[in-house]
């Protein structure tokens, strides 16, 4: 009955631009992957499935990793509410973490605004760990908790309590072999 796609709503000028200078993505191509977004999922009303996930997962160039393997982890990883569909927005994180190319820092910086933090542009000792282990997960590098301790400890946040979030990715990315990060 009608058009479920109705139920999507378009971002507004705003919307676009706050996306453009978190991601480093122009508000075309938000656009244009918002556009490809609502007319994948038109029939499950602005929700993406895991199988619909996998054709957009499989359909991004250069991929050399186990495909149904990565792409359920992935999803899982993205689905921020746990209730196995993708909204454009946890989409929109995962197309971005899934490019090549792009500058970890900045990757990592999204991801962070990507997160509930309890104070906006710091991070606390639980979200800090919070953010290396669900980047550890996403990129398999070798899980050494002296990468999260050496950054936490270089930006004094043992005895503050919060550090500033880019300051913590600025510190943290390069300790991480490169090969992992692309």
């Amino acid at each position: 009955m009608g058009n479920q796609q109705a139920n999507v709503a378009a971002y507004n000028t705003w919307d676009l631009n706050a996306y453009s200078q978190m991601t480093g993505l122009s508000p075309a191509q938000i656009q244009q992957l918002e556009i490809a977004f609502n007319q994948r999922t038109a029939a499950t009303g602005g929700r993406m499935t895991i199988n619909e996930f996998k054709t957009v997962y499989a359909s991004i160039a250069g991929l050399t990793w186990n495909f149904n393997a990565d792409a359920e982890r992935i999803f899982l990883m993205f689905d921020r509410d746990g209730n196995g569909v993708l909204t454009f927005n946890e989409f929109l994180m995962a197309y971005l973490m899934l490019q090549r190319g792009a500058n970890p820092v900045q990757r990592w910086e999204y991801m962070v605004n990507y997160y509930p933090v309890s104070r906006p542009g710091y991070l606390s000792a639980v979200e800090a760990e919070m953010l290396y282990n669900n980047m550890q997960q996403f990129y398999g590098f070798p899980a050494q908790q002296n990468y999260y301790t050496t950054a936490w400890s270089q930006l004094g946040g043992a005895t503050s309590g919060y550090v500033p979030a880019q300051q913590f990715v600025q510190a943290l990315v390069p300790m991480i072999p490169q090969n992992y990060i692309w």
